[in-house]
């Protein structure tokens, strides 16, 4: 076995899975993925190990650019994201995994340790050791960790989990794509011919070149990819918006209209008093007055919300304690308003419904505090949590259509400069909002005045 067949059948495929699952690993897996990503692994080694080797420069670019097309076509196998998806993300991991290389042999080339043939990945040599001693092992390793490391932190976690890449546009993509296939061949010619002469300069200049290509492709491609994911999520947070929007205005007529049949409902059972039992006229007075207990804070649009959502937890047997202040309110619009509230007490009630009945407890408060206006929100949760970015993950298998009341929370209160944090410890779940009470009578005072 010469030094590139075991380059190219272990320690290349070696460095391109880990950089690749760097990439991929938040995405959603398919049924029995432990398996299928052992046999995936098994037979990606198994094919580079098969693949010829031909001495032309040309023909080994060719051959890593194979190898990372079938890792692509392995990969989703074992992942349940779209083709674009996994594809994104194996182009991420390829981009790192030659970068890692690139800085290694530049540093290896400076250190001139280039020439000893562990180095030499196209020497026509025996293979005879992957590192020449324990230091240039140790370059090898900090490099590659420390590459694989900042990519990771810098691109792959700004992802969120689960979410598919979106391109509004191809081109800067397929530029990325461009830059790296040039990058790769472009390499391999000059190692393959300079690298023999020992001209260090041209291997250092090389070296350079090839890994700002590297950075500037990570950097376009997910500059690109965050950019489009950002305008997505802010179109559904908007939807949403404009959904609660006209579901208050119909909310408004609906509560309206059963607090007048349920006043004129208890007028006639009054006439009716005397010709049923008093067992029966109770039961129906009862029955009654759940639809009429319009709750009253002081803010319009804060009522309906919370009458609506009273009645939904009444119906599931959940506890929904209101301590508002509602006038404190008055500064947003009234949509916003429902919209907040709306996201708020749905997400409790689909969390608290998922534990023990004597937990279907949620607690809500309105109120100021010193200087600031306070909004919290508790209820028990059975889940496990799981955060990105300061916000809860949602549990939900698709993600395309779900996930998006708590961001839709942060956008509104963003709107009025409110900070948002949450928190979820032993089985509590916690929301909190808090306003500075400056900022709510500034905005207070300019609604009054468009309200004249």
């Amino acid at each position: 076995m010469t030094q590139l067949e075991f380059y190219k059948s272990f320690q290349f495929v070696f460095e391109l899975i880990f950089a690749e699952l760097l990439f991929v690993y938040k995405l959603p897996r398919k049924s029995k993925f432990p398996l299928r990503l052992a046999g995936a692994v098994a037979a990606l080694f198994l094919f580079s190990f098969l693949i010829p080797v031909v001495n032309n420069a040309y023909y080994f670019a060719f051959i890593f650019l194979v190898i990372f097309v079938v890792s692509f076509l392995l990969a989703k196998l074992c992942f349940r994201a779209s083709w674009l998806t996994v594809f994104f993300c194996c182009i991420a991991g390829y981009t790192t995994q030659h970068m890692a290389y690139e800085i290694y042999t530049l540093c290896t080339n400076i250190m001139g340790v280039n020439m000893e043939t562990p180095l030499n990945i196209y020497s026509s040599d025996a293979f005879t050791g992957v590192f020449p001693n324990a230091f240039i092992a140790a370059v090898y390793f900090f490099v590659y960790v420390g590459v694989y490391c900042v990519s990771f932190f810098s691109f792959s976690e700004r992802m969120e989990s689960g979410e598919e890449v979106h391109l509004k546009t191809s081109f800067i993509f397929l530029f990325v794509i461009l830059i790296l296939i040039i990058d790769i061949v472009l390499n391999a010619v000059i190692v393959y011919f300079v690298s023999p002469d020992g001209n260090v300069l041209y291997l250092a200049i090389a070296g350079v070149y090839n890994v700002l290509c590297c950075i500037i492709g990570l950097y376009l491609q997910f500059a690109v990819a965050l950019q489009n994911q950002l305008a997505i999520t802010l179109d559904r947070v908007q939807q949403l918006w404009h959904q609660a929007k006209e579901q208050y205005s119909v909310s408004k007529e609906n509560i309206e209209l059963i607090n007048v049949k349920c006043h004129d409902l208890k007028h006639q059972l009054r006439v009716l008093g005397g010709t049923v039992s008093p067992a029966v006229l109770k039961e129906l007075e009862e029955r009654v007055s759940i639809y009429d207990s319009t709750v009253k804070t002081g803010n319009p649009a804060l009522d309906i919300i919370l009458t609506e959502k009273s009645l939904l937890c009444n119906k599931n047997g959940i506890k929904f304690s209101c301590i508002v202040d509602g006038a404190q309110l008055n500064f947003m619009a009234e949509e916003d308003i429902y919209a907040l509230f709306g996201n708020i007490v749905d997400n409790a009630v689909e969390a608290v419904l998922k534990v023990k009945p004597e937990q279907r407890v949620v607690s809500l408060q309105v109120k100021c505090v010193n200087d600031l206006l306070v909004i919290k929100e508790t209820n028990y949760f059975s889940e496990e949590i799981v955060f990105e970015n300061g916000l809860p993950r949602t549990t939900k298998q698709d993600t395309r259509y779900h996930g998006y009341g708590i961001k839709s929370i942060r956008y509104i209160c963003d709107q009025y400069g409110g900070d948002v944090t949450i928190k979820a410890e032993d089985n509590v779940f916690t929301l909190s909002i808090l306003f500075l009470a400056e900022n709510v009578a500034e905005m207070a005072a300019r609604n009054a005045a468009k309200n004249q």
